[in-house]
């Protein structure tokens, strides 16, 4: 698929989108359904991947879609595209989630390159799927969003930053606590390989 095609079909689905938020916004509140249907999936996939139980990640994106409709009107497209701003929504219905039910997140075993140097060099992919489920699960969902979703950090900053500071300030800030995770998961990997 050329570029050209690639940003045609990009533009048609963001115009597409801004179109029935424009409807939405004026009143025709069944439009709500085709941005359900059309972002349901990813965002389905994007849940799954942070809450166990597929009953508990469909309430999260349940309850994600009820969020995105209450605050429609605060949607900016400027700022973040829609399917951006709709996994913020969900990346904090999910951790209240978590903290709620205090469940980890599953991570996949099979990481292949994936592993950060700062980890000792016998570390097998078993060892480092334990050693993430003792992380907080904050820090378990900034390594699914950094080494398994291969996001950027500026987007994640986008979909974490609960505080509103600046994204250049909070990309600073995950970037240095990512460093922190690494540097617990290699202790605890190290209190593993010693026991």
């Amino acid at each position: 698929m050329t570029f050209r095609l690639f940003a045609s079909i990009y533009s048609r689905m963001t115009n597409e989108d801004h179109i029935i938020i424009q409807r939405i916004r004026s009143g025709e509140l069944r439009e709500f359904g085709l941005l359900v249907n059309s972002h349901g999936p990813a965002l389905m996939a994007f849940v799954g991947r942070i809450v166990e139980q597929q009953e508990d990640a469909e309430d999260v994106v349940q309850n994600t879609f009820v969020a995105a409709y209450e605050h429609l009107k605060d949607y900016d497209p400027l700022r973040a595209s829609l399917s951006t701003w709709l996994q913020r929504i969900a990346y904090h219905e999910a951790l209240y989630h978590l903290r709620k039910r205090k469940r980890q997140v599953l991570l996949p075993l099979d990481m292949g390159d994936d592993v950060p140097d700062e980890l000792p060099e016998t570390t097998t992919a078993e060892q480092l799927d334990e050693a993430i489920q003792e992380l907080p699960p904050e820090d378990q969902m900034l390594l699914q969003l950094y080494y398994f979703d291969g996001r950027p950090l500026k987007e994640i900053a986008y979909i974490t930053n609960a505080s509103g500071d600046s994204l250049n300030r909070e990309v600073s800030r995950l970037s240095s606590q990512l460093h922190r995770i690494r540097q617990r998961l290699r202790i605890i990997l190290t209190r593993m390989n010693d026991e």
